[in-house]
């Protein structure tokens, strides 16, 4: 959802409120008139009881205008600074210069003393969250607060009971950071590929470049009194431009009115499904076909680590075969031991796999000739091992619907972008027939590789049936 769309449907819901009040105004004026002039009389106990439903309703009308005002201002500065940052992401800058920084602009680099931290360049601190971290205790956290966040968090509580209240009013809401942090370690807990080292970056701009290395500087020895050859490094940059991503729910009013926990599952439910989409588009982003049903292309999707081998690496592709590749139990695990060092041999560091459950439950399938379970070799062993059923099954030729996918890699060179800014929005009007109520959230990142050498993928392994 743009900028533009978002302020769009804050002022329709600002003059819908506007002139709900002005009718409450309206009734209003019309009860105390019955008690003016010559034909003054007393209320009536309906006409008293409808008094006090104006005054009750106006304060909420009142309220929920201050809340949308608020919200308005919040997305009107973060589209001045995006229309700032895209004008200078425009303009040409000689080969080496540092494009200008704009407000709220971010530049990246790894460190060279520490190559697993993503430093950021304008402020010193570490750009990306640690695995075991909480986003809300890093360093780029507390600047990104907003005012008016406490005021909120005041009022409802907790995002749950805030999801609760909005189910009422039909209104939408930017999420307090606070808020927005929890619920983005909730993701972050539940997707495999963060959970394998992916480096999450929070995003205080749309745009942030990350610095990274694209070749290695060389060394020789010469000869007493001879010539050093010289050998510069080169580098590039990686761009992280937020997307939108937006998951959705559907529920009755009256569950989410009575169940004491339902705001909870919602919120759960929102994380799953963020989480799993992550997965999916982190692996396959950019890739339409040749993975099952699997059509995801950039734009608007960011590229994943296959597009992106596929793209610019194509090496690291292994397999593929025409009737895939059947698993066979003398060397079971060959074609992962081959997907290992095909990144050891560019000298990085894989840290993790990430496989299907059914490829995983073949490799435990695997027995030798005396029906032992054949060990899992070294070099397997000491990566961490991680399922997710985002890679799919497929058919690859004779291969019918148990072709799948394995991918190794230093997912630390896996950059996530996340921006901390939720929206939530929730639609009664639209499932109004059959009394549901849909909650939307609206997320926005992007994701990239930074060292293409450090993944591999091996496709169309046999998985179990």
């Amino acid at each position: 959802m743009t900028f533009a769309q978002i302020i769009a449907r804050l002022e329709t819901e600002r003059a819908a409120l506007a002139a709900r009040g002005a009718a409450l105004s309206t009734e209003g004026r019309s009860l105390i008139a019955l008690t003016e002039g010559s034909g003054a009389r007393a209320w009536t106990s309906a006409e008293t009881a409808r008094a006090n439903e104006i005054v009750e309703e106006r304060a909420k009308v009142k309220t929920n205008l201050s809340q949308i005002d608020a919200q308005l201002a919040e997305v009107r500065a973060e589209q001045v600074d995006d229309d700032r940052l895209t004008q200078l992401a425009g303009q040409s800058h000689p080969t080496g210069a540092t494009p200008p920084t704009a407000r709220g602009d971010e530049v990246i680099h790894q460190d060279a003393a520490h190559p697993g931290d993503w430093i950021n360049a304008d402020t010193g601190e570490r750009a990306a969250v640690r695995s075991d971290e909480s986003l809300r205790s890093h360093p780029a956290f507390e600047r990104m607060q907003r005012h008016g966040d406490e005021a909120v968090i005041g009022h409802y509580g907790s995002l749950g009971q805030m999801l609760r209240a909005l189910t009422t009013t039909g209104a939408s809401a930017i999420v307090p950071t606070l808020w927005a942090g929890e619920f983005i370690d909730r993701v972050r807990n539940k997707a495999q590929v963060i959970q394998a080292g992916a480096s999450v970056i929070p995003m205080a701009a749309k745009t942030i470049n990350i610095g990274r290395l694209t070749g290695d500087p060389t060394v020789a020895f010469r000869a007493e009194a001879g010539t050093i050859t010289s050998s510069d490094p080169t580098f590039d940059n990686v761009t992280l431009t937020a997307k939108s991503l937006d998951g959705f729910v559907k529920v009755s009013r009256e569950w989410m009115q009575d169940s004491e926990n339902g705001d909870d599952i919602v919120v759960n439910a929102l994380a799953d499904a963020l989480a799993l989409q992550i997965d999916l588009t982190a692996l396959y982003g950019g890739v339409t076909s040749g993975a099952g049903s699997i059509n995801l292309p950039t734009p608007p999707n960011p590229r994943g680590v296959l597009a992106t081998l596929q793209a610019v690496l194509t090496g690291n592709v292994l397999g593929g075969a025409t009737n895939g590749t059947a698993l066979t139990s003398s060397k079971v695990y060959d074609e992962i031991i081959d997907t290992i060092f095909k990144v050891r041999a560019a000298n990085e560091d894989p840290n993790a796999i990430l496989w299907s459950s059914k490829l995983a439950q073949q490799f435990a399938k695997a027995y030798d000739t005396t029906g032992q379970p054949i060990r899992m070799p070294q070099a397997v062993e000491e990566l961490q091992r991680y399922v997710t059923n985002q890679i799919p099954s497929y058919t690859q030729g004779t291969m019918a619907n148990v072709a799948t996918d394995a991918f190794v890699g230093d997912w630390d060179k896996l950059l996530i972008g996340e921006r901390l800014q939720l929206e939530i929005e929730i639609n009664t009007q639209l499932y109004a027939e059959t009394g549901q109520v849909g909650i939307f959230i609206h997320w926005r990142g992007d994701f990239a590789v930074a060292r293409p050498a450090a993944f591999a993928v091996y496709r169309s392994l046999g998985g179990a049936a």
